[in-house]
């Protein structure tokens, strides 16, 4: 993969939540700011095996409380596999604890679920400025 991202390729996006009308609703809203949704999940080992089978999104919106493999063991997995990948915890946990613990393992963003949509399009557009000056 390329160090610097051209302007012209749009930002590649992955949704990981175990809750498929929120996966939906986040993709459609992405989708229509312009982002490329190129996967979705409903939880972390779903998303894990898919990985191994497709090219690495740039960003994952991960929720941390799912079934099977939550997000915090998930990106243990991903920081130690797809180091590059950026990761924003999406969750209605918005405890201090969940974000320190995110932010330990290696997150680069959190939003609430129950914040304006316009947060989560904020945390993105930070987490693309660090994508395009790595």
């Amino acid at each position: 993969m390329e160090v610097t991202m051209k302007k012209e390729q749009p930002i590649t996006i992955a949704v990981v939540d175990d809750n498929a009308l929120i996966r939906e609703s986040v993709k459609f809203r992405l989708k229509s700011l312009g982002y490329n949704v190129v996967m979705e999940a409903e939880n972390g080992q779903e998303f894990l095996d898919k990985l191994h089978e497709s090219n690495t999104p740039d960003i994952c919106v991960l929720d941390i409380n799912m079934p099977v493999m939550n997000g915090l063991e998930t990106t243990v997995h991903l920081k130690k596999d797809w180091p590059a990948m950026k990761i924003i915890f999406f969750s209605m946990e918005d405890s201090s604890i969940y974000i320190n613990k995110g932010i330990q393992l290696g997150a680069d963003g959190f939003v609430a679920k129950d914040a304006p949509f316009m947060d989560l399009n904020n945390m993105l557009l930070t987490v693309i400025k660090q994508v395009q000056v790595a």
